[in-house]
Order: structure tokens, then sequence, then C-alpha cells
């Protein structure tokens, strides 16, 4: 008689997670302001009393869910290969357009807690993002040569051009410019299109 297969077990870091990524979908979905803990929950598949075991507040969700995509952000750049003759800022710039079609919920969670940032508690978040991504990229550009001042102005137009894609996107800008416009502003523009955005 053949055994059923054993079940996992998810550790607590486990269940931790799969809420903070019910979350991340519920926040992109609905802002912060219109989420519930209920329906995170079921996002989550488990009780709305059990959520309150991990985070007593849809406050510390919301955080939560900030410093865990800023987190994953950073660990693509890790795992990131540069390609032949790309500097630094080719591959984090090439890594991060490829990815959004599978982040595009923490895309749209990025883009709702600048909406919501009258909130100090969320503005204090996203400066937290801004200064770990910042001293990322500029360390990355010293390690590459660069002079520290030159690192910091470098790292500061990169992460401008970020939010211009990120918002670019969202409208789908590529769709009213010509390709060479829409190349100007997008590294890979044959990757990073509205259709994949939105899973098309």
């Amino acid at each position: 008689m053949a055994t059923a297969p054993a079940r996992t077990r998810w550790t607590a870091d486990d269940r931790r997670e799969a809420i903070v990524q019910a979350a991340i979908e519920e926040f992109a979905a609905s802002g912060f302001a219109g989420a519930t803990t209920a329906a995170i929950a079921r996002r989550a598949g488990i009780s709305q009393p059990y959520v309150f075991r991990f985070f007593p507040t849809k406050k510390d969700l919301a955080l939560a869910a900030l410093e865990l995509a800023t987190d994953r952000l950073l660990a693509d750049w890790e795992r990131a290969v540069p390609r032949d003759g790309e500097g630094v800022l080719g591959t984090l710039g090439r890594t991060y357009v490829e990815t959004i079609p599978t982040r595009r919920t923490e895309l749209m969670l990025r883009l709702r807690a600048h909406a919501e940032s009258g909130d100090p508690d969320i503005a204090a978040a996203l400066r937290a993002k801004f200064v770990r991504v910042y001293r990322y990229v500029t360390a990355a550009l010293v390690r590459e040569g660069h002079a520290q001042a030159d690192a910091e102005a470098e790292a500061a137009r990169f992460y401008a051009r970020g939010l211009l894609i990120d918002a670019a996107l969202t409208i789908g800008l590529e769709s009213a410019l010509e390709p060479s416009e829409w190349a100007s502003i997008c590294p890979c523009p044959d990757i990073a299109r509205i259709e994949d955005l939105h899973g098309a």
C-alpha cells in the first residue's frame, strides 16, 4: 500500500514571508489605505488572527512589505552577471528591467507608497529604501574605480532614471514614443514593455 507523501512543514519564517508576499500583492492592488488585513489573510490562505501573531498592525505589514521588496531588488543585483563589455550601471539597469515582469506587484507597491508618503512611517520606509539602493550603487561604482564624488553623482542619476522607468512603464509610455526615443529612456527596450508588465 502506497503511503501519502509527507507534507512539507512550514517554518515561522516561511509563514511570515507568505504573509508579507500576500501583503505586497494586496497593497499593490488596493493601496495602503484600501487594503485590509482580512484580504491579506485570504491571499495568504490563513486566518486573520494568525496574521496578527506576526504583525500587530496593518502598518507593520506595510513596512515589512516595503522592506522585502527592497531586499529582493538588492538580491537580484547581487546575483547579476555582467555581459561582455558591460559596466556596473549597465548590469544593474539591465537586471532591473529584465526582472520587472516578475516583480510588477513590487513596482506597483513602490508607486503606491510614494503616493501615500504623507504618512510619516511610509515616508521613513521610502527614505530607508532610497539610502540602501543609493549606497549600494555608489559602492558598486567605487569598486569599479570611480572616485567617491563621481560615484555619488552617477548613483543619483541612475536612481532618477529608475524612477522615470517605473512611471513610464505603468502608463505604457513606450506606446507613445518612437523606438529610438523609448530606447533613450529604458535599457533593454524590447524586454521592458507594458504588455510584459501586465502579464499579457
